[in-house]
């Protein structure tokens, strides 16, 4: 027989403590919703929500029975509980945050009178009737306290999800966004702030992914509160009218699904803010990319030509969907073109320790504008706040029209070029030809001229003396995707002249350029896919493999101010000049000027012969 143990003494203190332990194990469902709350942090003070999930898996039908007690009325608990869990959840989660207890049944009270008024959870949130009788008199267990509480906390369990089936959001000015982590992106302009925020998970559905599967972080741009500055009817219906077109064509540039267009994620009302939700994109944008150390001078591979050369196909495709949206039903252009609006994202890990080009897409469609054919000729279409260094001739000739598809044509002319001189020579050199396109009082301007006395214009000399130099470059003298892209630019996309196009084909087919006028995205993804074609079939067509350890400099020769940049000038070696007709002066139509720039054969001396060239910039 085993020998019993004495039994062993427990001071009054350590049964106090062991007392208090477990009263310590005992967590109550209040404080469980507590201890789940996540921190929202986009306001100027941080507020907290319940993630939808954790209103499920905390509210069991075991949890709500031990707040009610109503074990005394088994019928009456029973139809309470499965009110609370069918109907009315977040009321009764928001109604223990505001403070109703177990002394006289306070919250069982409540939900009974919720059920008796028909108030569920569809009735979030909820008005001050809500707590009153027909008299106006607190409904039990209410009071002035606990119904303020409730009105705080309510927002608590009313936080927005994020979906891809519920783009458009109209939230109350109380609500708490699920925006968990912030921080300033740096970028701000006449229309807001950007912000990098991570969602909290359960409130953003169908995330964006990046490459490595990984969730992509979210661009919230906050519109700035043009609602609050004015009290004018007119002028109120006038922004809610623009805010419904701007959110529609986001939809519908969204619906697209292209790879080189940012992905619209949301638009979200809440009270007189406005916010406009897309992928956040890691490298920046391809300005910043550029300035970047490790990419200031690339090492021109014939990968690399390739990969620079695709994404510009890319975005032109993109630009090409967006102009002729619909089959030409109607269009849109996105008005503000430029390396600050093109952002980069990360599509494969770098390879052999040198960097990924990464993935181009075109972004800040906030000065779309959408054109039905009907309504393209109306005076209104023009845009505003546009960056005016990348804005084509047209708007200095004749400002007061209504703006064609193929203003973005020029702009996106300017964003190629800037990548040649890049991809060839470096950031250096791309801020030196930068810093060269400037107007008399030396501040940078335009990328063309305007002769105001003869209402002419034309492309800017160092424009015109830099596409000179390129020419000269090996990438470009051989037969080489670069040298067509080159003359891409050159003869299609950096023209002044804008002629009405060619009678097309069919009512479907989209527009055509006459001969020497700027091309039509259509045209231009032509010649592209004319490029990516060739280069499947012949890799060296991408880079000719010379070294370039021995280039150091694009030597560019200061071109006379009235030189000009013709459409249809040639280019290189000993081909003529056509001869042109002689020159007409502005009339009504819009028309001007455009003289042509031809090369001899002259390499050291670059001398430009100079011929003219009737041209009309019109609206079309």
């Amino acid at each position: 027989m085993p020998l019993q143990e004495e039994p062993k003494f427990i001071s009054k203190e350590d049964r106090k403590a062991s007392f208090l332990a477990k009263k310590s194990k005992k967590s109550s469902l209040g404080s469980d919703i507590l201890g789940n709350l996540q921190k929202s942090v986009f306001d100027e003070h941080i507020r907290e929500f319940l993630p939808n999930t954790c209103i499920e898996t905390l509210l069991t039908p075991a949890a709500v029975r031990r707040e009610l007690h109503l074990s005394d009325d088994p019928e009456l608990e029973e139809e309470v509980v499965n009110f609370v869990m069918k109907s009315a959840p977040k009321l009764f989660i928001t109604s223990l945050l505001a403070g109703l207890t177990d002394k006289d049944q306070e919250l069982a009270t409540a939900m009974i009178q919720f059920e008796t008024k028909s108030v569920n959870d569809n009735s979030l949130p909820l008005p001050d009737s809500a707590f009153v009788d027909e008299a106006g008199e607190f409904l039990e267990p209410w009071t002035e306290v606990s119904r303020r509480s409730f009105r705080r906390n309510q927002w608590t369990v009313l936080v927005p999800i994020i979906s891809e089936s519920n783009p458009e959001l109209d939230l109350d000015p109380d609500c708490i966004l699920p925006i968990t982590e912030k921080s300033r992106a740096g970028e701000s302009g006449a229309f807001g702030e950007v912000f990098q925020v991570k969602i909290h998970e359960e409130h953003h559905l169908n995330p964006i992914m990046k490459y490595d599967g990984k969730r992509a972080d979210v661009a919230i741009k906050v519109i700035r509160p043009v609602y609050r500055d004015t009290t004018d009817e007119n002028e109120l219906d006038q922004l809610r009218d623009e805010w419904v077109r701007e959110v529609k064509a986001h939809i519908e540039m969204r619906n697209l699904k292209h790879q080189n267009i940012i992905e619209f994620i949301a638009a979200i009302k809440r009270g007189s803010d406005r916010y406009l939700l897309f992928r956040w994109a890691e490298e920046g944008s391809l300005r910043k990319f550029w300035e970047m150390p490790e990419h200031k001078r690339p090492v021109v591979t014939r990968e690399l030509v390739r990969a620079v050369i695709m994404q510009i196909q890319g975005m032109a495709d993109a630009l090409d969907k967006l102009h002729n949206y619909r089959y030409g039903g109607g269009s849109y252009r996105h008005g503000d073109l430029k390396p600050e609006n093109i952002l980069c994202v990360v599509g494969l890990p770098p390879r052999d320790g040198q960097f990924g080009f990464p993935i181009l897409k075109i972004s800040d469609m906030g000065l779309a504008k959408h054109h039905n054919i009907a309504t393209q000729l109306r005076h209104n279409t023009s845009t505003q706040y546009t960056t005016t260094r990348y804005e084509p001739p047209e708007v200095a000739l004749k400002s007061e029209l209504g703006r064609s598809r193929r203003y973005d044509m020029w702009s996106f002319g300017c964003v190629i070029l800037e990548m040649m001189i890049w991809l060839l020579y470096g950031t250096d050199h791309l801020e030196r030809f930068n810093s060269q396109i400037i107007d008399e009082g030396r501040h940078r301007s335009h990328w063309f001229k305007v002769d105001k006395d003869k209402d002419e214009a034309f492309v800017h000399p160092h424009v015109q003396a830099t596409i000179r130099a390129l020419y000269y470059d090996p990438e470009c003298k051989a037969e080489t995707a670069l040298k067509e892209l080159l003359t891409i630019v050159k003869t299609k996309l950096l023209v002044v002249e804008l002629d009405p196009p060619a009678t097309p084909v069919s009512s479907l087919a989209p527009p055509r350029s006459t001969d020497g006028s700027r091309a039509y995205s259509q045209e231009l993804m032509e010649r592209l896919d004319d490029i990516v074609a060739r280069g499947k079939t012949d890799e060296s067509y991408w880079f000719t493999g010379a070294s370039r350890e021995h280039i150091k400099d694009l030597k560019v020769d200061r071109a006379p101010e009235s030189s000009y940049l013709s459409p249809n000038s040639a280019v290189g070696g000993n081909r003529p000049l056509r001869p042109r007709p002689p020159l007409r002066p502005l009339g009504e139509n819009g028309g001007g000027i455009i003289p042509d720039v031809g090369f001899e054969d002259q390499p050291s001396l670059m001398v430009p012969v100079i011929t003219v060239v009737e041209a009309k910039t019109r609206r079309v």
